[in-house]
């Protein structure tokens, strides 16, 4: 399976989680790309919040939107009970995904899940297939082990083929 790993992070935490599932990717055998969303330029803390609590997308320093492949992970923080704007860029940009399938992790001290479902949402419309999404406090995975558990627990969930599910 090839994966490609897209996170933004400020603080360092959903780096590492993003680096945690690239690496267990890679230990389970798949080919993975790690990607960090880059803002074409930096906004204060002030300028961040109001532009995810009037849903506005923050400008990419490149196009990271044509994603190939057959998994897409995408980690990154939530700011305000909203998407952050570099995530909201990122779904903006995102061309027809053809059924690949998706884990939507979505890191804060407290993630509201309605968070999780308009980014979900933003997946369908661009034809995701699968999608295995989870709100997580940054508190439970504040160790190696922690995020290598999580980790592991998404990746045996969205690569579960149908009829294992059903069975």
């Amino acid at each position: 399976m090839q994966a490609t790993v897209v996170y933004f992070s400020v603080s360092g935490k959903n780096e590492q989680m993003a680096k945690a599932l690239d690496r267990d990717l890679r230990e389970k055998g798949h080919n993975s790309v790690l990607v960090f969303l880059k803002p074409r330029r930096l906004v204060g803390v002030i300028g961040s919040v109001l532009l995810s609590v009037f849903s506005r997308p923050l400008e990419l320093s490149e196009d990271y939107g044509a994603v190939e492949g057959d998994l897409l992970v995408l980690v990154g923080p939530v700011w305000a009970s909203s998407i952050n704007p570099v995530t909201r860029a990122f779904l903006n940009q995102l061309k027809d995904l053809g059924g690949m399938r998706a884990i939507n992790l979505v890191c804060g001290f407290s993630p509201h899940p309605n968070v999780v479902r308009q980014i979900n949402r933003k997946l369908k419309e661009h034809h995701a297939g699968k999608i295995v999404s989870r709100p997580v406090r940054l508190r439970d995975i504040d160790s190696y082990d922690k995020m290598m558990a999580l980790s592991d627990e998404l990746i045996k969930e969205v690569t579960q083929t149908s009829a294992e599910s059903n069975a």
